[in-house]
């Protein structure tokens, strides 16, 4: 059975969960039509993506009104247009089992879908160890990117920064293939700096695999063996942190607590929807501004996130936030003035 049927499949489970409270089993087997066998390994795998326990009575799957609550966190359903509903629930799903994507189709897979959710924080799709076939760019390149991180091997290329227009070598172990907001990356871990760094696919050029095809003896293999098993746990642990973060801007440290102090015009904003990651509302204040909580990968990430709300808050904590952003602002206005002079 392909890839794309099995999906099909356990899509079918989630929304029977989602819309009926329940999973039929005779209906389900009668319309797939599908053996005991394979509808109860549909079963065990649905529990496992969705991190629920399925309890049978009289042929009908059901699970615990709290997991039934959290499976509908977020879902907003419009009840008289079924199709948008599908939509939703499509959506939600894709992201809810994103780090396992050998059962996505691939007709899928080159587009994030809509948002469609008020309380979480979806924009990351994983892929770690199976073979995609629809990411932009260049195709041989492509193919050579799913073969390293699908055997986890060392790789070299050339990478293209744009906004320095600097072209340097790179030598690295390739992890994972990682899709946030619109773009493509390849999450490496640098030899030269030895840390995980984010390359983006479109800049990457010259393609060089490295593997070890002979050993000049069983200890040799063995090592090759071990460091193998090796970064498929590192790999393991990446997909966790990529889920926790949600965030292609990488740290070495732990996610680093942040509390902003939103004014009156704004924070309206923040109380009607979450728009950072685990947002939290400390404080509301009698002049209508608020206190909130978020939690941020980088300076980078802050950075971004803040943008739009530039003179409508300022940073409580931590003190590094605020200093770096103060550096930032002030060189790019330097920048800026700069431009100006030469083109008067």
């Amino acid at each position: 059975m392909s890839d794309k049927k099995k999906f099909e499949r356990l899509f079918g489970l989630y929304t029977s969960l989602i819309l009926d409270g329940f999973i039929d089993k005779n209906k389900l087997m009668n319309s797939n039509h599908m053996s005991l066998r394979t509808f109860q390994r549909d079963i065990e795998e649905i529990e496992k993506y969705l991190q629920i326990d399925l309890i049978l009575e009289n042929d009908r799957y059901t699970t615990k009104k709290e997991d039934l609550k959290k499976l509908k966190k977020g879902l907003i359903f419009d009840n008289d247009n079924l199709k948008n509903n599908v939509d939703i629930l499509f959506s939600v799903f894709m992201k809810k089992i994103s780090s396992n994507l050998s059962l996505i189709p691939h007709s899928t897979i080159s587009k994030l879908l809509p948002q469609n959710v008020d309380n979480e924080y979806y924009d990351v799709i994983v892929i770690s160890n199976n073979d995609i076939n629809n990411i932009s760019g260049d195709s041989e390149n492509i193919e050579k990117l799913l073969s390293c991180v699908k055997d986890l091997n060392d790789i070299r290329f050339d990478y293209y920064i744009q906004s320095s227009n600097i072209n340097y070598k790179v030598k690295a172990i390739a992890y994972l293939i990682y899709y946030f907001q619109g773009i493509w990356y390849l999450v490496a871990y640098d030899h030269k700096h030895q840390k995980i760094k984010t390359y983006s696919i479109s800049n990457i050029s010259n393609i060089e695999i490295i593997q070890k095809l002979k050993f000049n003896s069983n200890k040799e293999k063995e090592e090759y063996d071990k460091e193998h098993k090796n970064r498929i746990e590192y790999r393991e642990k990446l997909i966790k942190l990529i889920e926790k973060k949600r965030s292609i801007y990488w740290s070495d440290n732990e996610l680093i607590k942040t509390t902003i102090h939103f004014n009156s015009d704004v924070s309206h904003y923040f109380k009607n929807r979450d728009y950072g990651f685990n947002q939290k509302i400390k404080k509301e204040l009698e002049d209508g501004s608020i206190i909130v909580n978020f939690d941020f990968s980088s300076f980078t990430e802050f950075r971004i996130f803040v943008s739009p709300w530039l003179s409508s808050f300022k940073i409580i904590s931590p003190k590094k936030f605020n200093d770096e952003l103060i550096e930032h602002l002030n060189y790019s206005l330097y920048i800026m003035n700069e431009k100006n002079e030469e083109n008067k």
